[in-house]
């Protein structure tokens, strides 16, 4: 992996100042949040804006731009910071996204995943870890879905 979205790291640096920031730009934050896909977020000037900015962070790599997009949608939705993981505010006894909801989410390919993690963020009551939202949403695969399994299943008790 050679982005790393991390608190650490100068693009998650970068990455939690602009969504530290979208407070400033209450307009900013309302397109972005009106966006239902990733290409429609990728047509809000801001978003362009954005991706020029941060283009020096993803030398090298191939299609960062639309999973980019998704990242920068998605954060426009989050109101609030957390130090759990993703998976982890999910889980829970009773779990804040049942189980059959996140291994629904965890089926979805990249493209089917935008929408369905807007409804997590809303289910979370716009409260979410962004470095790990952003490096999941990047990096969405087998790895991540399994990495997001470990997380979950262990703290939701089974249903009887």
């Amino acid at each position: 992996m050679g982005v790393t979205f991390d608190r650490d790291s100068s693009l998650g640096k970068h990455l939690d100042a602009w969504w530290q920031g979208l407070a400033e730009r209450p307009g900013d934050r309302a397109e972005l949040r009106r966006a239902g896909t990733v290409a429609e977020v990728v047509m809000i000037p801001a978003f362009q804006r954005l991706c020029n900015r941060f283009s020096g962070h993803f030398k090298g790599e191939t299609g960062w731009e639309d999973r980019f997009a998704a990242i920068v949608g998605l954060l426009a939705h989050v109101r609030s910071g957390s130090e759990k993981a993703l998976a982890e505010q999910m889980a829970g006894n009773p779990p804040v996204v049942s189980e059959l909801r996140f291994r629904r989410i965890l089926q979805r390919e990249r493209e089917d995943l935008y929408v369905a993690m807007i409804r997590i963020v809303r289910m979370l009551k716009y409260r979410a870890n962004i470095f790990d939202l952003a490096q999941s949403v990047y990096y969405w695969g087998d790895l991540v879905k399994k990495q997001w399994a470990y997380s979950y299943f262990p703290k939701t008790p089974a249903v009887k």
